[in-house]
């Protein structure tokens, strides 16, 4: 038994981490009070930068830095500001990272939006929650013609997908899904480079 309240409210910290569950917490908050004090300060000061110096990207929900957003005019990403993108066209995908991995495995060259994870009624993640009133408003925009889901193809994902393509055909703009490669329950950002180009290139209109 851990007589440690700190100890105990590090281990529970440490469970909000996806994959980690309460033994997986315990071994890695017994590795930071056993390591260099240095580490464990260093870790301290990223974690507590996460709110004084990251800010997301106003259009497409991009992680940013602060600095740069102050930069910026329009408060937009490295990614939105490329040249040459096309701006009838939108990926939609569950989370910031897969952002990355769909820009270095194909040639797409549109525009991003970054749901909040996927609805999850149980998990009180409704629209609002993950983004989509936010995503309602930006395609008021006439000059949109197709919205690429990119969401994981686990339940989730699916409900999340559905909901989209409701609120996309309600304004005429045509909707695609991630074809061929993506196995069911399957996460993208798990996946690799040559899938995920597969499927997004053999993407359908549904």
């Amino acid at each position: 038994m851990i007589k440690s309240k700190y100890l105990e409210n590090l281990i529970d910290a440490l469970t909000i981490l996806p994959g980690i569950g309460r033994k997986s917490a315990q071994r890695m908050a017994f590795e930071l009070l056993n390591s260099n004090p240095e580490k464990s300060l260093h870790l301290s000061k990223e974690l507590t930068n996460i709110d004084s110096k990251i800010s997301k990207c106003k259009i497409c929900g991009l992680f940013m830095d602060i600095e740069e957003v102050e930069q910026q005019t329009n408060e937009s990403c490295h990614v939105c500001e490329r040249q040459n993108r096309d701006t009838s066209i939108i990926c939609i995908v569950g989370s910031a990272s897969d952002v990355y991995v769909i820009d270095e495995s194909t040639s797409y060259n549109g525009y991003y939006f970054v749901l909040q994870g996927n609805l999850s009624p149980i998990d009180g993640k409704g629209p609002a929650e993950i983004g989509l009133d936010r995503l309602d408003k930006r395609l008021t925009n006439k000059n949109i013609k197709e919205l690429i889901l990119a969401t994981s193809s686990t339940i989730e994902g699916e409900a999340t997908a559905h909901y989209i393509k409701n609120i996309a055909s309600e304004k005429g703009i045509n909707v695609s899904r991630l074809a061929f490669g993506l196995p069911i329950n399957g996460e993208i950002g798990f996946l690799d480079n040559e899938t995920i180009s597969h499927a997004f290139n053999e993407r359908k209109i549904i």
